[in-house]
């Protein structure tokens, strides 16, 4: 619906046959639209809308509060099993099942939003969980930490990826060729964390602010607030934060734009600086582990940053800055990963390892990535061709990265001997 009216964004005609078509739909997403676009129709839709709105918030406020409440409970006590049951292994249990568990709320949550309710999908989600929650609970995890175990570990780490590509199926309900709901799911992970990350910070002020005003007292309450109230309110977190970009998405639909716009130019110029210093570094990233673990997560978070950047473009503007700045940083990180990924090989020489070889896949698989979008990014930029192709590629390129993590978690370790 937000395509179809920004398509339609000129035409008084068209936006009223959308409106009749769907008003709930067209309310929704008229309230998510960049505040670029702005005209004397927008404003008019836009004070048209606004009671609407706001009834709409009113209606389902209530029952989806409920549904909140109950998600949250249910998994804070779930989370607190350990507390509750001694003979169950604390750190074995958190390593195990405490991505699956929050997952698990924001993915039910999202079965609720999107009213998924028939057998078949419900089937599908509840028999994929089950085998592998089972799964992870039957690898061995002893040495968690230790090089026999490796295998094992990476794919604990990766477990989290996969219920997010669990997360990214059930927002679009389960139409995984549908490119818009998929892009669209990109641009609500943005929000999402932002506004997770505004809950975390209030939360956190909340917490000291209440734990000084009962030490003044004389009251030591820090150990059962940390043990109940933050743990119950950090697993709700996410939920919490679904519900409030539904419930107000004409604000939160505002602050990721503005996020990735300030962000982008400065992580730029970081990268372009952090290249310029590795140059006349001492350290080497041939020898240096440390370094070379640290120059790929940077590399992750710039990846990320891109991807998330591209779903907030403003498509209204021609030869739009953002994108050649997007294109530029897209070329430093392609530079970036070449260097990374010499490294790897030049470490890989010495012997093939699980990590090595995760890492090396996972740089391959994103240099690829880069050079897609780098190519659509400039054919958008020089050419004046539309933005939809970079969005496809995103969009495309999710299913690369979700057979990767199910090659990790589910055959690498056996690969590898479970070592």
């Amino acid at each position: 619906m937000k395509q179809r009216i920004i398509e339609s964004i000129k035409s008084p005609d068209h936006l009223e046959r959308l409106y009749r078509e769907n008003n709930q739909d067209f309310a929704r997403a008229f309230g998510e639209l960049s505040p670029d676009y702005d005209s004397e129709l927008v404003r008019f839709w836009k004070v048209r809308l606004a009671p609407e709105t706001e009834s709409e918030g009113k209606g389902f406020l209530k029952l989806d509060l409920l549904v909140v409440i109950i998600l949250s409970l249910i998994t804070g006590l779930l989370v607190k099993l350990p507390d509750l049951f001694s003979q169950i292994d604390r750190q074995a249990f958190y390593m195990r099942e405490l991505a699956i568990l929050v997952f698990n709320g924001i993915i039910l949550y999202t079965f609720w939003v999107n009213g998924i309710f028939d057998r078949k999908r419900i089937l599908i989600y509840g028999v994929t969980l089950s085998v592998l929650t089972l799964y992870i609970n039957l690898l061995p995890i002893e040495h968690p930490y230790s090089k026999e175990s490796d295998s094992v570990t990476l794919a604990f780490i990766h477990v989290p990826l996969f219920l997010w590509c669990l997360f990214g199926l059930s927002y679009a309900s389960f139409e995984m060729k549908n490119t818009n709901k998929w892009v669209e799911f990109i641009r609500f992970n943005g929000e999402l964390i932002i506004m997770t990350g505004l809950i975390l910070i209030a939360g956190g002020l909340l917490t000291g602010i209440t734990v000084a005003l009962f030490s003044a007292i004389k009251m030591n309450i820090q150990e059962l607030y940390t043990h109940y109230v933050v743990v119950f309110g950090g697993v709700a977190a996410p939920v919490v934060s679904f519900y409030i970009i539904r419930l107000y998405p004409s604000i939160t639909s505002k602050i990721a734009p503005v996020i990735a716009r300030v962000f982008t130019p400065l992580v730029l110029i970081t990268l372009v600086v952090y290249i310029v210093s590795l140059i006349f570094s001492e350290s080497s990233i041939v020898e240096n582990r440390n370094l070379l673990l640290v120059f790929n997560i940077m590399l992750v978070a710039v990846m990320a940053i891109i991807v998330f950047s591209v779903t907030e473009l403003d498509k209204s503007k021609e030869r739009n800055v953002n994108v050649l700045i997007l294109f530029v940083l897209a070329v430093l990180a392609i530079v970036t990963n070449a260097i990374a990924l010499v490294a790897i090989i030049t470490r890989i020489t010495n012997g093939l390892t699980p990590n090595r070889m995760v890492v090396l896949v996972s740089n391959v698989l994103i240099f690829i990535n880069l050079i897609l979008l780098d190519k659509s990014l400039y054919q958008s930029y020089a050419k004046g061709k539309s933005l939809d192709a970079v969005e496809r590629v995103v969009a495309d390129y999710l299913k690369v990265y979700a057979l990767w993590t199910i090659i990790v978690i589910f055959i690498l370790p056996f690969v590898f001997g479970l070592k």
